[in-house]
């Protein structure tokens, strides 16, 4: 079980740079206007991170167009390779799921299958275009599955090349056997998950301004 952690604030790093992040939302509802816990919570963490002058946007892959396959563009409308250079552009991304019957929605795996592109640039030249990146996880469900669906998930960040900090996840999930439709109204009144947004909003810009300051640089 988790227990709430304070709240501090610390001292960042010095860093001159402007700091990027990018969210990915994996829920599997449509639209701008559709309610969703994981977004939710994942704007949640950008609101914080605005806080440090980082700048963010959220792309819900429900509205994107991402075929099937491990290529970088598998057809003339594949959206992925968008996607791609929203992500090497970043300096934070976060991985922001639901979960279905236990596990992240199959619009994250989508995303996993994917950067098997990125990976296999990575194992060509030794040079991963996620390195110096630091990445975080959003994660909301009705019931459990919370620490096996982010443990999963971080297994796949970190041999990508991602950095991934202290306390690099927030999450909320529900009651066994209580109506979905009052899990948004519990969860905002979940202090422990307010608490977790937080603590990875700082995590992740520290470590992130930490990479601008010394960038992991492998030899040729």
């Amino acid at each position: 079980m988790y227990k709430t952690k304070k709240c501090h604030d610390c001292d960042m790093p010095a860093s001159q740079h402007a700091l990027k992040a990018l969210v990915l939302n994996g829920s599997l509802k449509h639209g701008k206007d559709a309610v969703s816990n994981t977004e939710e919570l994942a704007g949640l963490v950008l609101e914080h991170m605005q806080q440090h002058k980082v700048t963010g946007e959220i792309v819900r892959l429900a509205d994107k167009n991402i075929p099937v396959g491990l290529g970088f563009r598998e057809s003339p409308d594949d959206e992925w390779p968008d996607i791609v250079e929203k992500m090497k552009a970043a300096d934070i991304v976060l991985f922001a799921t639901p979960i279905w019957w236990g596990g992240h929605s199959s619009l994250m795996q989508r995303v996993i299958e994917r950067m098997d592109a990125l990976d296999e640039e990575y194992r060509a030249d030794g040079r991963s275009a996620l390195y110096n990146k630091v990445a975080g996880i959003v994660i909301t469900g009705s019931e459990d599955g919370a620490l096996s669906t982010m443990g999963g998930i971080m297994t796949v960040l970190t041999w990508m090349g991602f950095t991934l900090p202290p306390e690099c996840a927030a999450y909320w999930v529900g009651e066994v056997g209580q109506p979905t439709t009052t899990d948004r109204e519990r969860r905002l009144k979940n202090e422990a998950t307010k608490h977790m947004a937080k603590n990875l909003a700082r995590n992740l810009v520290y470590y992130a301004q930490l990479l601008k300051e010394h960038p992991l640089v492998p030899k040729s």
